[in-house]
């Protein structure tokens, strides 16, 4: 087995263990910010690169209700619906800007009441859900269509003898990839917000 085998095998594993967090796994009690710290990453523990790796500190959470990115939390404590936009800050955070998840949010946080306001986070939230199992599969295809004979991308690695040279063109690979869809999603929100 090839070095690029092994790394889509764990790779696809890995989506297969799932990092998706259902609503019914998000306590449904408000918490003080160290039990919002460690509930984040425990249950977002899958993305960490590293173990010492903080998903999320109380300094960002902080900074992000400076941005008007995320509500203020309620007499010190945060809510099922401040977890449910947390999880999702997390997720758009490597890719989007502050200012450019501001935009994005803008339309759901100023809405005054707070039950409705809770009623739209929680809708965006359950189609969250639904795009990250979507996905899911998606990434399991796409890595398995890096090994797969039929693909360019393959033809391209094979050309190459050298396994060194091959893992530094596999991650060019997929650093092009994620590069073209952050792009494509910087253009779906200047466009439509």
């Amino acid at each position: 087995m090839t070095t690029l085998d092994k790394i889509i095998e764990t790779f696809t594993h890995q989506i297969k263990s799932s990092g998706i967090i259902e609503i019914e796994d998000i306590p449904n009690i408000d918490l003080y910010m160290d039990q919002v710290t460690t509930f984040m990453d425990k249950a977002l523990e899958r993305y960490k690169r590293y173990d010492e790796d903080k998903i999320l500190t109380k300094t960002m959470i902080n900074n992000y209700t400076k941005a008007k990115i995320f509500p203020a939390p309620i007499k010190k404590k945060y809510g099922r619906t401040h977890l449910m936009l947390l999880i999702m800050i997390y997720h758009l955070k490597s890719v989007l800007s502050i200012r450019d998840i501001g935009i994005l949010f803008q339309p759901v946080l100023s809405v005054k009441s707070l039950d409705e306001q809770d009623c739209l986070i929680r809708n965006i939230y359950e189609g969250f859900l639904k795009l990250q199992l979507t996905t899911q599969q998606f990434m399991q295809s796409s890595a398995e269509g890096i090994r797969d004979n039929t693909t360019p991308a393959k033809d391209i690695l094979e050309e190459y003898q050298d396994e060194k040279i091959k893992r530094i063109l596999l991650v060019l690979l997929l650093a092009i990839r994620a590069n073209a869809e952050k792009q494509l999603a910087e253009r779906v929100l200047d466009t439509y917000f």
